[in-house]
């Protein structure tokens, strides 16, 4: 039986979801037409026939790519304003960052990637556009943390923050989009995990002791 024939709408679809992969390995100046056309399973000339140039199918990748961060901040809860709903926040964006591969995001994350070795335009725009959705979320649980004397000192700027634990996650995630994680962490998946929160709660200031008691509490729940 013949394969059907797809429409236009969706082999344009299918060549955007090809140039998804491609762009993240190699970035927009790395990747070519012939590359895409291959993922996509068609002649390059077809490519041209939906799209009249790479910069045009780049774009069409991003506004994907938008769609689908503005699709997770709806769907994932802001933190909770104490200092046990900061750490559980990052503990779900580690766990997140420890799926790898497998993670939603992780073509766009490695488009992010790219873009920071190379002219840095759409890592910028993905990174403000993810403060700005995120920061206000962030400063309550912070603030609030702060309030439980959890968090002493000098306060760090919230927008920095951010900007740190998502460093952190974007690294684990990175590491774990290889059959074998390319960063020879020590222990196993789970000391990964505990040590990666204790890393981020010290980090933003969160004393020890109430590091240990969330994670305490995580493991009496994982029991």
């Amino acid at each position: 039986m013949p394969t059907p024939r797809l429409s236009s709408s969706d082999r344009r679809a299918s060549i955007i979801a090809a140039a998804r992969t491609v762009f993240a390995r190699y970035g927009l100046e790395g990747a070519r037409t012939q590359q895409i056309a291959q993922a996509a399973g068609v002649s390059e000339a077809l490519i041209f026939r939906h799209f009249s140039n790479k910069t045009a199918i780049y774009r069409a990748v991003l506004r994907e790519v938008i769609a689908d961060q503005d699709a997770a901040f709806r769907t994932a809860p802001l933190p909770e304003p104490s200092t046990f709903g900061l750490l559980d926040s990052i503990r779900r964006m580690l766990e997140h960052a420890l799926r790898g591969q497998g993670a939603g995001n992780a073509d766009g994350m490695r488009m992010v990637v790219g873009s920071l070795a190379g002219d840095g335009g759409y890592a910028r725009l993905v990174y403000r556009r993810a403060m700005r959705l995120s920061r206000a979320g962030l400063e309550r649980a912070l603030a609030a943390a702060r309030e439980e004397g959890s968090i002493t000192g000098e306060p760090m700027s919230v927008t920095n923050a951010s900007a740190f634990l998502e460093h952190v996650s974007t690294m684990i995630m990175m590491a774990h989009c290889h059959e074998q994680s390319a960063i020879p962490y020590d222990e196993d998946h789970d000391r990964l995990l505990r040590d990666a929160i204790s890393f981020c709660g010290r980090g933003i200031g969160i004393s020890d002791e109430r590091i240990r008691e969330f994670l305490e509490s995580m493991s009496a729940q994982m029991a």
